[in-house]
Order: structure tokens, then sequence, then C-alpha cells
């Protein structure tokens, strides 16, 4: 009955560590017959345990043609606007941007994240967006949840930047950035845009 239990612990953590990249779990067993779990599955023999049930909005939200541009010129002066409100540097925004929909504000990923700022259903809803689609709301949703994780990690921008696409359970299990290289490469690739370098893992 140990072990029962024990899989039962595996199965919550893995589901609480759920970020907005990484909503599934995935199962394999090992050499010596133990069952593995991940939302983040590395290497080869990993199935689908469990899909995440995710939540969707109004379906007048889901096609907003009328706000399709890509342009990022566009966008400058409302993400200025925004990061500046919340204390925050536009040049981060602007990269986050950048990496998580290219300035695509109907993006809409495979796990379901939507918007410029790529907001899950859930974060959107707890931050109380209205219509994820509409850029003003969901920069300013993204803005205050990444504004909120900087704080978390004292202004550590690496660990804020994990904790956006991992989700900040994962960041603070492994204390840092998770070797996950979905993560570590969204990580570089934002820190690229901000400053033109990479980074060194802690």
């Amino acid at each position: 009955m140990k072990w029962i239990g024990a899989l039962l612990t595996i199965l919550l953590l893995a589901f609480s560590w759920a970020g907005s990249a990484h909503a599934d779990i995935y199962v394999r067993r090992g050499p010596d017959g133990t069952l593995h779990f991940s939302n983040c599955p590395m290497g080869t023999n990993w199935q689908l345990y469990a899909r995440e049930k995710s939540r969707q909005y109004p379906q007048q939200y889901q096609h907003r043609r009328n706000i399709s541009t890509r342009s990022p010129a566009q966008y400058e002066p409302l993400i200025k606007s925004i990061a500046s409100g919340q204390g925050m540097n536009p040049t981060v925004i602007k990269s986050i941007i950048e990496v998580e929909s290219g300035y695509d504000p109907l993006a809409r990923s495979s796990k379901g994240a939507m918007g410029l700022m790529q907001l899950m259903p859930g974060t959107a809803q707890d931050l109380g967006v209205g219509d994820p689609w509409d850029p003003t709301e969901n920069i300013t949703a993204g803005t205050k949840y990444f504004s909120w994780l900087l704080r978390k990690y004292n202004g550590n921008l690496m660990k804020a930047l994990a904790a956006y696409n991992a989700g900040p359970a994962v960041v603070d299990a492994y204390g840092g950035i998770p070797p996950y290289q979905e993560t570590e490469d969204y990580v570089r690739n934002v820190l690229a845009r901000i400053y033109g370098g990479g980074y060194a893992r802690e």
C-alpha cells in the first residue's frame, strides 16, 4: 500500500507543477519497474497519462479578426504605457511578447495559451481577464503576472522568465531554471532580445 500512496503523491506534485507550457502528464516505466511521471518528458518511451482539461472562454472571443495585425510598432505605445504603469521595463515585456506570440494577438498554443503574452485560461481568469484576445487586457494581465513573478524571485530575471514558461512550482522545486530544454531555450531567447546575449545557468 505504501507504493500506492507514493504514486498518488507523485501525481499530485506533477499536476501542481504543470506550468503554462507543460500541462499534460506523461508516464514511463524504468528498468527496475518503477513508474516515472513528468509534465515535460525528455527522451523516449513516454506515454500520455493524463491530459489537462482546458477551460474555454466564450465563443465570441475566439475569432477577433479586427485585431489580427502583428506589427510590433503598433503595440509600442500600449506596451510602454502598461509596463511603465506597473514599474516594468517595456523592453522586457516586448521581448516576452516576441518570443511568446511573435506579436500575434490571436495566437493560441496547443496547450490553450492565448494572445500576445500567451495567457493560460486559468491564469487569465485568476487575473480577471474578460477578453484574453484583447491586446490591452492580455498585455495588462501578462505584465501584472510577470511583475509578480519578478517580485517573488527578488528581481531574478532568469527565474521569473523560467517561471513564466514552466510555472513557479517547477522553478521552486529545482531552485532555479529547471532542466527542461523548452524552458532553457525560452529563457535564453528572451534574454537574447533584452541584452543581445545568452545566460549562465545557476
